[in-house]
C-alpha cells in the first residue's frame, strides 16, 4: 500500500478511514463500539459485505483480520453470553 493512502470503510453505518490494507476483529469492534464492554461474558458478531473479489461477504472472528477495500461495510452486533 502506498504511504499516506487512506481507505474509506463503514462500520455500523459510520464512515471511518483506515490506513492499512488489513483490519483486525478488535479494531472493527473498537470502531463499532468505542466504549463497548469487553471480557469473557461479552462478545461481538462481526460480518462484512462489499469486500474484495472472492471475499465479498464474510464473518470476522476474534483473533482474525481481513483485507479491506474502499467502501467495505462492517456490521458489529454486541452479544451478552450470560
Amino acid at each position: 500500500m502506498s504511504a499516506g493512502r487512506k481507505i474509506m470503510i463503514y462500520v455500523r453505518g459510520r464512515k471511518h478511514e483506515a490506513q492499512e490494507e488489513q483490519i483486525s476483529y478488535d479494531e472493527v469492534v473498537n470502531l463499532g463500539y468505542p466504549n463497548g464492554k469487553h471480557g469473557p461474558l461479552y462478545e461481538y458478531d462481526v460480518t462484512w459485505t462489499d469486500g474484495p473479489r472472492g471475499e465479498e461477504e464474510g464473518i470476522l472472528k476474534e483473533g482474525e483480520e481481513t483485507k479491506i477495500i474502499e467502501g467495505m461495510r462492517f456490521n458489529v452486533k454486541f452479544t451478552d453470553k450470560s
